[in-house]
């Protein structure tokens, strides 16, 4: 951070925010003061009024906003929960309105070793055990919304309370005592003031244990996130932004630390808003991706779904249609004419071609040996109505080329092994009700040229082109 850089404080009128407060300004950062009421105590008006008058004791501007938070807890939302997602949206906004950048907060080695003993009990991982980070992106947090560049700093993370406290004395600046912090009903209190002081007769030197384990946990966390990084392609393939495929052969063979890691952060990558993945979230889609005799499919968390294709596994969200770039798809549901000479643009750069040519007499076998394929060539004089793509629709059936009667479109694309997901999107060319070629598989017989064709219909399939 720059020295000039404007920075958004929060001040609650403790110690800590308080100490924060006066050694930034002294160091010359440009200061907007941000004071949240969350109206839980009677006196919390008043600790508002004094925030204010802090601030203009510095020459500071400021701003002050007043919630009810008590009425946003609930229905699964702690009181504690409420309140830290009032406080982050308040400074978000104080910090949009006067475009500023970075936000400070005044939390401690204290608040960081609460936090760290807070994320073991309640079964966190690496990233959990590493605690608060001295400068974080807020963009990434869960209920945040609208903090798209917006970074949060702790510069107090490694000095303990005592010592925001004696600088407080010593500055001649009076914090208020927030009564709610000695309330038993929060959990992080309880931690503070019953389980702390338990641990302590334990081993006199937990805190410098935890602040350890934080430390260690964080450059766990950033090693697994360059390996992540560095594997990911072998392993996941995009499809859209709604859908991953995984590579069963490539994820397997990974460390196991590694595979959870790659997992979780595809989990993050389709589904930002989940927070808290659990272990036994992520245990359950590794084991379906390592079961050889896995079920057809399996839901994770979220909305997110894993399904087996195989040797490989489609992770997606069930609100979101997929998109398999690889493969020919519809943009959109309406059938669309085919237009000749012309295109039809499918997803992902694939197209659909036609074009008009002449067949020369017995020339008409060199056509037909080589399709089922890219191409189809149709007889013009069998086309009755102009022809058309659209998406498969129930009861459609079509007489392959070759054969006698007909099969459902369905199986065709079954025994094709077309993945089911990429059924429902497949180019079907049709001329009125009937279909004539289920694009790049199998061409219908009706349409096919003979000795007598003068004139055919050629509709290639070309995938996307390199580059």
């Amino acid at each position: 951070m720059n020295c000039g850089e404007r920075v958004v404080i929060g001040v609650s009128g403790g110690p800590d925010s308080l100490c924060l407060l006066d050694s930034l300004s002294h160091l010359g950062y440009p200061l907007i003061c941000a004071h949240l009421d969350h109206g839980l105590r009677q006196e919390s008006s008043d600790e508002a009024v004094y925030v204010k008058s802090i601030a203009q004791s510095y020459n500071l501007p400021f701003e002050i906003e007043r919630q009810d938070v008590a009425l946003k807890a609930g229905s699964g939302v702690s009181l504690e929960e409420a309140s830290r997602l009032a406080r982050y949206n308040f400074l978000v906004r104080v910090a949009r309105k006067n475009d500023v950048h970075v936000i400070a907060t005044g939390h401690t080695a204290d608040d960081q070793v609460e936090t760290v003993l807070m994320h073991f009990l309640r079964g966190a991982g690496p990233s959990g055990l590493r605690g608060m980070l001295p400068d974080t992106p807020l963009d990434s947090w869960v209920g945040i919304p609208d903090a798209q560049g917006i970074r949060l700093i702790r510069p107090l993370l490694t000095l303990n309370r005592g010592q925001t406290e004696d600088h407080c004395q010593a500055v001649g600046l009076e914090p208020v005592i927030d009564s709610s912090n000695m309330d038993p009903t929060f959990f992080r209190n309880r931690i503070r003031h019953e389980l702390l002081p338990l641990l302590e007769t334990y081993n006199p030197g937990i805190r410098q244990i935890l602040l350890r384990l934080a430390r260690i946990m964080t450059a766990e966390v950033d090693l697994l996130t360059e390996m992540v990084a560095s594997d990911w392609e072998s392993v996941f393939e995009s499809l859209g932004e709604s859908a991953l495929v995984l590579r069963v052969e490539s994820m397997v063979r990974k460390p196991l630390a590694l595979q959870r890691a790659l997992l979780r952060s595809a989990i993050k990558k389709l589904q930002p808003s989940a927070r808290d993945v659990s272990f036994d979230t992520i245990e359950r889609g590794i084991q379906f991706v390592s079961d050889p005799t896995r079920p057809a499919s399996r839901p994770l968390i979220a909305g997110l779904m894993l399904r087996d294709l195989g040797e490989e596994i489609l992770l997606y969200h069930t609100d979101s249609p997929v998109i398999y770039d690889r493969l020919p798809q519809l943009i959109g549901d309406a059938q669309v004419g085919v237009p000749i000479p012309g295109e039809v643009e499918l997803a992902g750069g694939w197209k659909l071609t036609a074009a008009r040519e002449s067949i020369a007499p017995g020339s008409y076998q060199t056509y037909l040996n080589a399709q089922e394929g890219d191409f189809a060539a149709i007889d013009e004089s069998s086309v009755s109505t102009p022809l058309s793509v659209r998406t498969r629709v129930p009861g459609d059936r079509i007489q392959p080329l070759g054969l006698e009667g007909t099969t459902k479109v369905s199986d065709i694309m079954i025994n094709n092994h077309i993945p089911d997901l990429a059924r429902a999107r497949w180019p079907i060319v049709v001329s009125g009700d009937e279909v004539v070629w289920v694009a790049g598989i199998r061409m219908s017989h009706s349409f096919r040229l003979t000795e007598g064709t003068s004139r055919a219909i050629v509709i290639r399939l070309s995938p996307p082109q390199e580059g």
